[in-house]
Parts: structure tokens; C-alpha cells; sequence
């Protein structure tokens, strides 16, 4: 792929990166996510729209309001980059399957799509990371609407191949059943103290979205990921408390399971062999 073309996908995602500081900010705070110019937090001045390019605006006025002077929050340019990456990782994917998709009557349309697609799913689920940081809570119409994305996506590649399915095949139409129930169950015994619903729901949208195989080895490095970030909190906690551990810090888990997904989604790793067994099985 042409660096260009990266080029032009990294602005892309930075644009759509700042809508996503949008919403993750005003969601249900009673102010408009699609409505409403873009104001300074402290002196509450409209912004202008050089004021609000990408990550350039933040540099430019060296991460300063330019009328009251106050910090702007470096989750901005922060967000931005980080879309604008994923959508290029998003694309390099999309390019490497080329081989595949050329191989369908549709397959430059499929391929497309799909970009289109992963960019919305990534968009939203960065939303969630954010939002589950700053309030420790995953509100139910991101977690639908990425369930209903992963349903979308199933119902299409069954259209493709014509509705004709093998076993590995249903055992990706329960992919979200099988991956989200141990986790329901965890929730349900511990009432919600050991892990919170809604990293269930988005688990659903995972196995939804990878199927099985794939799914699960995206909960998995989740989980391990999860932990190491834990042995360093910890180890963090107890130099600054003076050699005592405290265990009582609520740590939120889906920015660990969306981390999970998108690294499986772009290397298509297969952590413990799963892929391996059930394609000799079927």
C-alpha cells in the first residue's frame, strides 16, 4: 500500500477520533453529541475551526487555550492518534486480504465494506474504552449497538457463502454464547464484584464480531494483559503506600478486552492452537 494512502487513512481516523472525544465527552451530560460548536471548558469561548484541527491545534497552541490560557486535556490529540493508527492498522489488514477478497465477484465491494466497517466497530468500542475509564461504567446503547454491528457482520457472511455452513461455521454463530456465559456467571455469583455485566455484553459483540476461535483467544489475551497491568499497579501501590498493598482500586476491564480484540483482530494469532484442533476435527 502506498504510503499516501496511509496518509490519507491516518487523517481520516483523526477526524473521526476527534468526533469520538465528542461523544465520549458529552454523552449523557445533557449536552448535544451532534449538535452545538465545540467550546473551551474553562472560559466557555466557541472554538474556531483552526482551533479544532487534529492533533495540529493541540501543538500550535502548545496544549494551551489560546484566549484563557488553561490546559487542554492531552486526551485529545491522545484520541486522535490513536484512531488515526487504527484505522491504518484497520487498512493494512483490509490490503493484506486482498488476495482473498479478489477472488469474489463482489470482493473490492466486501473489502471495502469491511474497512468501513472495523472503522465504525473501533470507533465505538474506543468510545467504551474511554468512558468505562473515566466512569467505570459501559452504557448499554454502546454495548447494543456493537452486538448489533457483530450480528450485521454474521448475517452477512452467511449471505456470502450462501447460506451454507459447516460446523466450524455454527460454532461461530454461538461464538457470542459461549464466550459471554462464563463471564455472565461470574457476574452473577459475585452480584457484580468481580466483573460488571457489560464486560459481558461486550463480550457477546467480540465472539459476535470474531467468531470462536478468534474470540477467544481475544478474552484470553485480554485476561492476560489485564494481569500484568495488575502486578504493576500493584507494585506501584505498594511503594507508595509505604510497603502495604491495597486491593481495594476498581479497575475497569473492557480497554483490556478491546485491547485483546483489535491486536487478534490485526494478527489473527492463535494463542493456544484452537484453530489448529478444530480445523481436524472438521
Amino acid at each position: 500500500m502506498d504510503w499516501i494512502y496511509i496518509i490519507y487513512v491516518f487523517i481520516l481516523g483523526t477526524l473521526i477520533g476527534s468526533f469520538v472525544n465528542v461523544v465520549s465527552l458529552r454523552y449523557n451530560t445533557g449536552r448535544s453529541i451532534s449538535k452545538g460548536r465545540s467550546k473551551c471548558f474553562s472560559c466557555n469561548k466557541t472554538l474556531k475551526w483552526y482551533q479544532m484541527i487534529p492533533i495540529f491545534s493541540f501543538l500550535f497552541q502548545k496544549g494551551k487555550c489560546s484566549t484563557c490560557k488553561s490546559k487542554i486535556s492531552f486526551q485529545y490529540p491522545a484520541v486522535e492518534f490513536i484512531l488515526g493508527l487504527i484505522f491504518v492498522g484497520i487498512a493494512l489488514r483490509e490490503y493484506q486480504l486482498w488476495s482473498l477478497y479478489s477472488q469474489l465477484s463482489n470482493g473490492l465491494a466486501y473489502s471495502i465494506f469491511l474497512f468501513v466497517f472495523y472503522s465504525v466497530v473501533f470507533s465505538l468500542l474506543l468510545v467504551v474504552v474511554i468512558y468505562d475509564i473515566k466512569h467505570k461504567v459501559i452504557p448499554d446503547i454502546f454495548s447494543y449497538t456493537f452486538i448489533a454491528l457483530g450480528i450485521l457482520k454474521l448475517g452477512l457472511f452467511f449471505y456470502l457463502k450462501d447460506f451454507s455452513v459447516t460446523g466450524t461455521d455454527l460454532l461461530d454463530v454461538a461464538a457470542p454464547f459461549i464466550l459471554s456465559a462464563p463471564l455472565a456467571l461470574l457476574w452473577l455469583v459475585s452480584k457484580g464484584k468481580w466483573i460488571g455485566f457489560g464486560d459481558a455484553k461486550l463480550v457477546f459483540g467480540i465472539g459476535a464480531c470474531l467468531g470462536l476461535v478468534s474470540g477467544i483467544n481475544a478474552v484470553i489475551l485480554a485476561f492476560w494483559i489485564g494481569a500484568i497491568w495488575s502486578i504493576f499497579a500493584l507494585a506501584k501501590n505498594y511503594r507508595s503506600r509505604k510497603n502495604k498493598v491495597h486491593l481495594e482500586t476498581e479497575v475497569p476491564f473492557a480497554p483490556f478486552l478491546i485491547l485483546g480484540m483489535f491486536l487478534i483482530f490485526l494478527t489473527q494469532v492463535d494463542l493456544i492452537g484452537l484453530g489448529t484442533l478444530l480445523n481436524s476435527i472438521y
